[in-house]
């Protein structure tokens, strides 16, 4: 009976119903009740299902990738399951309730039935591994002028750079193209005409410089790297295709001889 759990297209299946399922959670229907079961059912049976799966294939479980993912995901959605064993109702634990969004990386597991989802998420962990040290670098970047902010004008806009932290979402706001001329305008409201103009100008080309040529930057860098991890597997195929034609030229040397 458990050996259902091993086929692929009945828990394809079951993904997609419990999609569904989770769909019309959404909309206040006289079902909600039946869903919400079915919903924390579904969650069961893929617990059940990593459980077998760990009790078949034992350590040769662990050695799969996807099926580790898939533990991860499984075991992240059913953390809402703890409510029901709880003599409080969900309501009383307030920001708690977020954890109910992780019953959405159920559907994560889908991935895997898709074709080519395995390059995908190769291309995204490339991607990720080229933007790390960007990301790291941006955000010391971020605190530095953010810091820099604080200190010009933490006395005179407390509201927009009255600590770091402040700052940091005030720049995030410009960088983004949010507020990026609002924020100067307010800025330079009540100030004389020649500082006002100091203002809006080094705004402007803080946006400038930090937003558009500092994201055309980072955007090549992540370009160069992703292609500078292709082109090095591109050479190591290459020097893999080199060693066998040697190999072969070798073997039709030592043939030569032995006719001879």
């Amino acid at each position: 009976m458990l050996k259902i759990l091993l086929n692929n297209r009945f828990i394809g299946a079951v993904i997609l119903f419990n999609t569904v399922i989770t769909v019309l959670l959404t909309f206040d229907t006289p079902f909600n009740e039946v869903f919400h079961l079915t919903d924390c059912l579904i969650t069961v049976l893929f617990l059940l299902e990593i459980i077998y799966k760990i009790y078949v294939y034992k350590k040769d479980f662990f050695k799969s990738k996807t099926n580790v993912l898939d533990m991860l995901l499984v075991f992240l959605a059913a953390i809402p399951l703890f409510f029901i064993f709880s003599e409080k109702q969900p309501t009383d634990f307030n920001y708690v309730l977020l954890l109910r969004v992780f019953k959405l990386f159920k559907f994560i597991r889908f991935g895997k039935f898709i074709p080519n989802f395995s390059k995908l998420i190769s291309d995204f962990n490339r991607a990720f591994k080229a933007s790390a040290s960007l990301i790291v670098g941006a955000s010391i970047m971020m605190i530095i002028i953010s810091t820099i902010l604080t200190y010009v004008f933490k006395d005179s806009y407390p509201t927009l750079f009255g600590n770091p932290f402040e700052s940091a979402y005030t720049v995030f706001r410009m960088l983004t193209i949010e507020g990026w001329y609002e924020i100067p305008d307010f800025m330079a409201a009540d100030i004389p005409y020649g500082e006002s103009v100091m203002i809006r100008l080094f705004f402007s080309l803080f946006v400038f410089i930090g937003g558009m040529l500092g994201m055309s930057f980072f955007t090549s860098l992540i370009v160069d790297e992703m292609v500078s991890d292709n082109n090095d597997e591109l050479l190591h195929k290459m020097n893999a295709l080199e060693r066998k034609m040697d190999e072969l030229s070798q073997l039709n040397r030592d043939l030569m001889d032995k006719l001879k």
